[in-house]
Formats: C-alpha cells, sequence, structure tokens
C-alpha cells in the first residue's frame, strides 16, 4: 500500500501541503487557546475547497504531557493515557486516517511524532510496529511545546534517528530563534543535518526569516525550510516581535506585504524551500510560560485560505518547485 501511494504522489502533479496538523491539544483546549483541534475529515474538506492535492499530516500535542498554564520549572508528564510520549496520538492519527476515512486516506501523507527526549527507545520500538502496520512517510517534532532538547536526537534520541535513518524517512522539526526557547534553537538542527548528510531534514516555519540559517539550510543538499504560517511570521516581524531576529540578521524584506516577502525567498532559495500551511496553526491565540519564567500572550489570526492564497500569487513555476517539485525531493530523496 506505501508503494502505491508513493506511485501515486510521484506521478500525479499536484499542490502538496507540507505542514498540517489533525487532532486535538488537550493543553490548548484547558487553557483556552486557539486552535485546539481539527479532523482528518475537516483537513479533507478543507484540502477540496482550496485545490490541494496531498497533506503531510502530524498529530498535536502529546497528551502525555500535563495540560496547564501554571509555571513549572520541568514539564510534567502523566501516563494515564499513554505510556510514553505520542503513543496514543501517533495510533489514533494512523487509525482516523486509515480506518475511519479509507476513503480519503490517499490525501495524506501521515508524519508520526516524536519526543527526543524521553523514553525513546520505547516511541521507537511503537514507530517500527506502526511503520509496518501502515504507510508512514516521516517523522515530526516540536520540542517547544513539550520542553524537550532537539540536540538530544544524538544522544538519548539516537533510537528514533536510527529509525529514521533505517527507513529511509525525512524529518521535520519546530524551530526557535527565540533565547528564551532553548529547545528548538536553529544552530541544533542545523548541527543535526550536518551531522547526517543522509538524513533529510525541513526546518519549518521559514527559519524565523535568520537570515544565515536559511543561507545555511540552501548550502546542505539534506535540508529544507518549510513556509508554514508564512502570514503571521510576517505580521511578528512587522511587530518586531522578540521570535523574529532583528533587521541585520532578518531576511531583508518588507515584511508588512509577505507576497512580496514569499517571492523573494523563493527566488533566493529556490532549490530549499517547500511549501505548507500549518493549518490549523495559522492562528496562533494563546498564553504560555517561556523558559525564563516570563508569560508570553500572542494573538496571531490569518483565515483558513490565507497560505494558499500566498503560495498563488507566485509564478505557475514557483508553485510548481516549492510544493511539488522540491517536496518530493524532501519526502523521497
Amino acid at each position: 500500500m506505501r508503494q502505491r501511494l508513493i506511485h501515486r504522489i510521484m506521478s500525479q502533479r499536484c499542490i502538496i501541503d507540507c505542514h498540517t496538523h489533525v487532532g486535538i491539544s488537550f493543553k490548548n483546549y484547558v487553557t483556552q487557546a486557539y486552535p485546539y483541534c481539527l479532523s482528518f475529515e475537516d483537513l479533507v474538506v478543507r484540502m477540496k475547497s482550496l485545490g490541494i492535492g496531498h497533506s503531510m499530516v502530524f498529530p498535536m500535542d502529546s497528551i502525555f504531557y500535563r495540560a496547564s498554564l501554571t509555571q513549572e520549572k520541568e514539564i510534567r508528564t502523566t501516563r494515564k493515557f499513554s505510556k510514553f510520549p505520542y503513543e496514543l496520538e501517533n495510533r489514533n492519527l494512523l487509525k482516523e486516517i486509515y480506518e475511519i476515512f479509507p476513503e480519503y486516506s490517499a490525501l495524506a501523507i501521515p508524519f508520526l511524532a516524536f519526543d527526543p527526549s524521553r523514553q525513546t527507545q520505547k516511541q521507537a520500538d511503537l514507530l517500527t510496529e506502526l511503520y509496518k502496520d501502515y504507510p508512514v512517510f516521516g517523522l515530526k517534532t516540536c520540542t517547544t511545546y513539550i520542553q524537550a532538547f532537539i540536540k538530544d536526537l544524538d544522544t538519548v534520541g539516537k533510537p528514533i534517528l536510527e529509525f529514521a535513518l533505517k527507513y529511509n524517512l525525512p524529518v521535520t522539526i519546530h524551530s526557535s530563534y527565540d533565547k528564551s526557547d532553548p529547545w528548538a534553537a536553529l544552530d541544533d538542527i542545523i548541527r543535526i543535518a550536518e551531522r547526517h548528510p543522509s538524513l533529510r531534514v525541513c526546518i519549518a516555519h521559514t527559519a524565523r526569516f535568520v537570515n544565515s540559517a536559511l543561507e545555511k539550510a540552501a548550502s546542505l543538499r539534506n535540508c529544507f525550510v518549510d513556509l508554514s504560517a508564512f502570514s503571521i511570521h510576517c505580521l511578528l516581524a512587522v511587530q518586531n516581535h522578540r521570535a523574529i531576529p532583528p533587521e541585520g540578521e532578518r531576511f531583508s524584506a518588507n515584511y508588512s506585504k509577505p507576497a512580496t516577502v514569499m517571492k523573494k525567498i523563493v527566488g533566493e532559495f529556490g532549490d530549499t524551500i517547500i511549501w505548507g500551511s500549518d493549518t490549523p496553526s495559522n492562528y496562533f491565540i494563546q498564553k504560555y510560560y517561556d523558559a525564563t519564567g516570563e508569560i508570553i500572550d500572542i494573538k496571531l489570526k490569518s483565515g483558513f485560505d490565507s497560505e494558499i492564497r500566498l503560495l498563488r500569487t507566485l509564478s505557475d513555476k514557483y508553485v510548481q518547485k516549492i510544493a511539488y517539485e522540491n517536496t518530493l525531493k524532501f519526502l523521497f530523496g
């Protein structure tokens, strides 16, 4: 079945969304944050209305971590629903795609989630089991939300790294520029790509517009950068928010006009860029504590079609390149 899906993906030119989420974030729900859920069926409805042929699909947050807004020096975990990180979420994602909605399963390119720091051998064992039972195409981690260090992938996370290398699976990694977020540091992600040239790595969220990171990614044959949640990241740049580098470190562009920024980035780093929407997290409305203990309050909104409309401001040549050709290189090498 996996080979049949690969053949279909590679033989039918279409727009591929490289960054979407399905499931529920209990943390977001109980803290009145948004978004907090999306079903696979609802994702398919959006895809059909927007003309998207396939979507890479990731789980949302893991219920393994206690859902709260209280300040903690270390994130607390619970085994009430999962024995280890992402056990429930990865099982549910594949069940929803292949067993509940098999009529839509050919539209999905599932990526399984992982924590590089905790109980990694148990995670790797489950990943292997699921890979043998279902079509799985890659891995995804958002270490910021779970307060795990992406650099751990080379040490305690080695069982997961070895799984990805054994089955030639790409890895998408949430990225951070903000110094109060040490868990998903751009430098650590790039070092992973450098140390493992056979591992295809995608840096999420346009590498936060850090010019040196974009240049370094472009110099590595195995490193890609996705444009997920592009419009709200441009808004952060306009606000000079600390999540985005200041002028001088930032990719030089007029961020009040996201379409011109996208065109310029694709023009300079065209072989590296892949397109993704971050559905439904193209919205980001929540309060949370950073690593310094400061509470961060962010309200970023965009429409459900904002990212595809930005993509379609590019020429057909560039759309095909970043939403199909480069995406296939990331997926399959």
